[in-house]
C-alpha cells in the first residue's frame, strides 16, 4: 500500500493537493536541475545532460498523457471520445520527442508545453480535469515552457561549438 499525503477527493479539489503540488513540481525541478548541470559540465558529460533532459522532456509528455487520461475516468460523464485522441496525441508527441534529430526536438518542446497548457486549461474550465489545474498547470507549465527553452538553446550552442 502506498502511502498518500493527500485524503481526499482530487478530482473535486479546488486547491492544489500537496501530494499533486509536490509531484508535479519536482518533475519540473529536473529541468532546472539538468539545466544547472549543462552550465556546469563540459564535453562528454555536457552531451549526455543534453540528451537526458529531452528524454526527461518526452517523459513528462507522455506523463501528461497519463494524467489526462485517468482524469478522463473522474468524469461523471464518463470518458469522452477526444479523451483518447488527447492522450495518445500527447504520448506519441512525447515519444517523437525522443526520437526526433535533437534540434529539431528542441524547437518543437516549447510549443507543445504551451498547447498543454492551453488544453489543461480549456479541460480544467469544462471540469473535464480536476479543478485544482486552473491553479496548478499555468504557472508550472510557463515554467517548464522557459526551461525547456533555455535547455534548448544550451543544447544548440553546445552542438554549434562542437560542430
Amino acid at each position: 500500500m502506498t502511502p498518500r499525503i493527500y485524503h481526499g477527493e482530487e478530482a473535486q479539489a479546488d486547491h492544489v493537493p500537496l501530494e499533486g503540488g509536490l509531484l508535479g513540481w519536482l518533475a519540473i525541478l529536473m529541468l532546472a536541475v539538468l539545466l544547472l548541470c549543462s552550465r556546469l559540465t563540459s564535453g562528454k558529460i555536457r552531451s549526455f545532460v543534453f540528451r537526458l533532459a529531452r528524454i526527461w522532456v518526452a517523459g513528462l509528455f507522455c506523463f501528461f498523457a497519463g494524467v489526462h487520461r485517468g482524469a478522463s475516468f473522474y468524469n461523471p460523464e464518463g470518458p469522452r471520445l477526444s479523451d483518447p485522441l488527447i492522450f495518445l496525441s500527447m504520448h506519441f508527441g512525447g515519444l517523437g520527442l525522443a526520437l526526433l534529430p535533437s534540434r529539431t526536438a528542441w524547437r518543437i518542446a516549447p510549443a507543445g508545453m504551451l498547447l498543454t497548457l492551453g488544453g489543461d486549461v480549456f479541460l480544467a474550465r469544462q471540469d473535464r480535469l480536476p479543478r485544482f489545474f486552473l491553479r496548478l498547470r499555468p504557472f508550472q507549465l510557463l515554467v517548464a515552457t522557459a526551461l525547456i527553452a533555455l535547455l534548448g538553446s544550451a543544447a544548440r550552442n553546445n552542438v554549434e561549438a562542437r560542430g
